[in-house]
């Protein structure tokens, strides 16, 4: 963040006040840039290097951190410390401890991590039954989106969203995105090409009834109902 980056971070403060601002991964980020951490969080306010003094005090401010996931091993390694099968209590543990150790000793920085204070919190893995409504949301995206642009409704039957659920459930490693990821391979790449061979016209109605995997990829089964 050097001259340019901070005059955009105080202008759009300045034009929009009640914002809410994330800094991603704040471990990597330089001693100079918790420097400026410090003074937004003890002050509340921010001069930029055209002499201009912002206020954040109608701001959210979130940082995020991967802190204490994973350790190095002496050998290189890299290792997973928390797991899905552990409970959110020893996940917050874990977690919680390692970010308190990393600002107090590793970087000899308490005064952030006593800005922030007890606001810490930690997130969850992603659980089976959470995942349902993900893919609720992100199949009702789709529908929207078809709607929206082509006219045409979409149904999708339970046989194929069950089949989608039990593929995505297998590696929830990878959070949200991840989710997202193996959707558009399940679903949103066969459902373009099944669109494509059936041609429906606006005001359409297509509905999948099965998800087929053809060696290495998957296919959609569909057809125009009215």
């Amino acid at each position: 963040m050097g001259y340019d980056v901070g005059g955009e971070l105080t202008n759009a403060v300045k034009q929009n006040p009640f914002s809410v601002i994330l800094f991603d991964e704040i471990e990597k980020a330089h001693p100079k840039i918790l420097d400026i951490f410090l003074q937004i969080l003890d002050d509340g306010r921010l001069t930029s290097g055209r002499g201009e003094t912002v206020y954040f005090s109608e701001s959210l401010i979130i940082f995020t951190s991967n802190l204490g996931v994973y350790e190095m091993t002496l050998d290189g390694r890299k290792i997973q410390r928390v797991l899905p099968e552990m409970s959110y209590e020893e996940i917050e543990k874990i977690l919680t401890e390692a970010i308190k150790e990393y600002f107090t000793f590793k970087i000899a920085r308490p005064e952030i991590l006593n800005r922030i204070g007890e606001n810490i919190i930690v997130f969850d893995f992603i659980r089976n039954e959470n995942v349902k409504k993900i893919l609720n949301k992100m199949l009702n995206n789709v529908k929207i989106k078809l709607e929206e642009d082509k006219k045409i409704k979409l149904e999708i039957s339970d046989n194929v969203q069950q089949i989608i659920f039990e593929e995505v459930t297998k590696d929830l490693s990878m959070g949200g995105r991840g989710i997202g990821n193996k959707l558009e391979l399940l679903f949103i790449n066969p459902l373009a090409e099944l669109l494509f061979k059936l041609f429906p016209q606006e005001g359409s109605i297509v509905r999948v009834d099965r998800l087929l995997k053809r060696e290495d990829r998957w296919e959609l089964d569909g057809r125009v109902v009215s």
